[in-house]
């Protein structure tokens, strides 16, 4: 190799060196560290039960309530509205309560700045849940509003 037999030495120690050591290295991580085996079973008993509880949480009816909404003709406009909120959890209902007046004021906003025929169509009523999640959530400073019920929804 390079004619000098110490040197030679030397490198083919150290190769071998490399070399026992990749391969000890592959043995280990191919024979000794391994994930815990999955149980199928385990797996959908999971996830049964944690359907179970998602399924078991109950939304939360605030008040009704009736908006002046902008019109640009001299008729007056109004919206009357009953909303219930499913909370992600069920320890949240009582939060929801204490924040109503939140809720109520931010309803009160959003839908106040709509115009009363985007709010009698289907995608309106999307609109208006949607800002209205992303709104109070934002205020709390957690997701509080996973889906928002329109009971009653009267547009005059």
């Amino acid at each position: 190799m390079t004619g000098n037999v110490l040197v030679d030495k030397i490198l083919v120690a150290v190769f071998a060196f490399i070399s026992l050591a990749c391969f000890g290295l592959s043995y280990y991580t191919y024979n000794m560290i391994k994930t815990a085996p999955i149980s199928p079973k385990a797996e959908y008993g999971a996830m049964v039960e944690n359907a179970k509880v998602a399924g078991q949480v109950e939304t939360v009816a605030l008040k009704s309530m009736v908006i002046n909404l902008y019109s640009r003709s001299t008729r007056l406009r109004f919206l009357d509205i009953q909303i219930n909120v499913l909370p992600f959890n069920g320890s949240q209902a009582e939060l929801i309560l204490q924040k109503e007046s939140i809720i109520a004021d931010t309803v009160i906003t959003i839908a106040g700045d709509m115009e009363p025929d985007e709010l009698n169509s289907v995608s309106g009523k999307i609109i208006l849940e949607d800002r209205i999640k992303k709104q109070v959530n934002s205020m709390v400073g957690e997701p509080l509003m996973k889906k928002i019920y329109f009971s009653k929804f009267v547009i005059q």
